[in-house]
């Protein structure tokens, strides 16, 4: 289940992206919040689904609260509604529905930019140039190629020396000729792509290039993973796609794939976006335990989409007390009680930080709280005994 974003992170996610795409877009922020995924906001895209209050991961009433936090920090901001008009992809744009939640629907009726964005469109709004590449941005993003091509064509006629138009097409050249490469192929041509594609489409790439991932992902179903190109799994296709229940079930259709740590690092990023918290404590925990190296080079990285996990990583490494990575599931017992019911302790290993994670496990869910389990933490690890005590005594002073 998606948990509520505390109005420190909402704020901290806003910021994020206001600098990633220079505006505020209500939809932008339900996929980054993932109360949205973004398959299913494809599919809205694509007309498949009726309306978009239909598939959201929360009530409508909880996603319009969001949004209208969202709104009043970004107004507070200095920021200006930009009105919005939600159009289908493909190759006949129509109007597309919010849904019936008034509320909602008002919450996803504007974007709010800077005002030097207003200006600097308001300077471009009788300029043909801007306005037809603007036009091949759209269409590029709306996934209607044939719109490119004609916008294109018109920008290239009024003006041929035009910085942009070698780029534009080679853009397109790439995404009609790549379903006809290999999957081995395709996979560095698209990673190679993908930056010039973000530097034409900002954040709107995404749009364009996922049906080229979800292609590879379906053509790679069946390749065996090869250790020497791991990336080339439909895994990182699906997850590369926005779509990570099916990255999820590539995962657990290989046998071997906890075996590998940044296979366990790829199911638990799939499953936090899926909503799946428990099962993604469950993957840090037994990287901690397994790779704790590779689990530490990935919670200080600061491109971690999980950030209640690299809050309490950042909170772990802020303590006076000598712990170690595999420590920190068992450190998690006391800061988050909830990783009790997630991890059980049958999985922890057979080794100090495992009796540490057991005999921490039996106290503070009161399954065994009596003195033996305080000596056997206390053997393995007196600095987690000592915040376990003074968690106690803290409950019985408050």
């Amino acid at each position: 289940m998606t948990q509520p974003l505390s109005k420190h992170d909402l704020i901290a996610l806003v910021d994020q992206l206001l600098l990633e795409q220079g505006r505020l877009d209500p939809l932008e922020l339900l996929i980054a919040c993932d109360l949205l995924a973004y398959a299913d906001y494809e599919a809205w895209r694509l007309g498949l689904t009726a309306h978009l209050e239909g598939v959201l991961r929360v009530p409508a009433n909880a996603a319009s609260d969001l949004l209208a936090q969202a709104s009043r920090y970004a107004g507070a901001q200095g920021l200006v509604a930009e009105s919005l008009v939600h159009l289908a992809w493909g190759a006949a744009p129509r109007m597309l529905s919010i849904g019936q939640h008034t509320q909602l629907a008002q919450g996803c009726a504007h974007a709010y930019v800077r005002p030097a964005n207003r200006i600097q469109l308001d300077l471009f709004q009788d300029n043909q140039f801007q306005i037809l590449e603007d036009a091949v941005r759209a269409a590029l993003a709306g996934r209607r190629i044939d719109a490119a091509h004609t916008a294109l064509t018109r920008l290239m006629a009024l003006d041929p020396k035009h910085a942009k138009l070698p780029r534009y097409l080679r853009l397109i050249q790439a995404v009609e000729d790549l379903p006809s490469r290999t999957p081995a192929e395709r996979l560095p041509e698209l990673e190679a792509l993908e930056p010039e594609a973000q530097a034409l489409l900002g954040h709107r790439a995404r749009d364009l290039l996922a049906p080229l991932w979800v292609t590879l992902a379906e053509d790679l179903a069946t390749h065996p993973f090869d250790p020497a190109a791991p990336r080339l799994h439909a895994s990182t296709a699906w997850a590369r796609a926005g779509r990570f229940a099916q990255a999820r079930q590539a995962l657990e259709a290989d046998p071997d794939w906890q075996r590998r740590p940044h296979h366990r690092i790829d199911h638990a990023r799939a499953c936090r976006r899926t909503g799946d918290l428990a099962a993604a404590c469950r993957d840090w925990a037994v990287l901690c335990w397994e790779h704790p190296a590779e689990a530490a080079r990935t919670l200080s990285a600061a491109e971690l989409p999980d950030p209640r996990m690299s809050q309490f990583w950042r909170q772990f490494n802020d303590t006076d007390l000598d712990l170690t990575t595999s420590l920190f599931p068992a450190w998690l017992l006391i800061a988050d009680p909830g990783t009790a019911a997630a991890v059980p302790p049958e999985l922890a290993p057979a080794d100090p930080a495992g009796d540490a994670y057991r005999a921490l496990h039996h106290l503070v869910t009161g399954d065994d709280p009596g003195i033996q389990q305080r000596k056997v933490l206390a053997a393995r690890s007196p600095e987690l005994l000592k915040l376990y005590l003074a968690g106690i005594e803290n409950k019985i002073r408050g």
